[in-house]
């Protein structure tokens, strides 16, 4: 009987933290979604970033290239498959704000 009342209780606890991570990582998905949608062609970068300061339950990181800078938006909470993409211009205007969706494989 108490093997019983043991698995269950285990059992339990792994459906409860299961639900609970699913929970957080929609949250986390949506966090990403929305934020992404408040950016718009001429965004300030300044802005860009104010807004995803706020953010709980992801980061962002910022890239420089050639083209101009990069903002990339995600949370390890969904292993970074949702991501926003923000693409600014040589004056540090938003060019192009994407939400994707994407499975990568690095050939390594």
């Amino acid at each position: 009987m108490a093997t019983f009342n043991t698995k269950l209780i285990v059992t339990l606890v792994i459906v409860v933290v299961c639900l609970l991570f699913a929970f957080y990582s929609n949250e986390a998905r949506k966090e990403v979604y929305f934020l992404c949608g408040n950016f718009h062609q001429g965004t300030s970068i300044e802005s860009v970033e104010r807004q995803l300061a706020t953010s709980t339950l992801s980061s962002y990181q910022t890239e420089f290239s050639e083209q101009g800078k990069r903002v990339v938006h995600s949370s390890w909470l969904n292993f970074h498959l949702f991501s926003c993409n923000i693409e600014f211009n040589q004056e540090d205007k938003v060019k192009l704000a994407s939400y994707t969706f994407a499975l990568t494989v690095s050939a390594n």
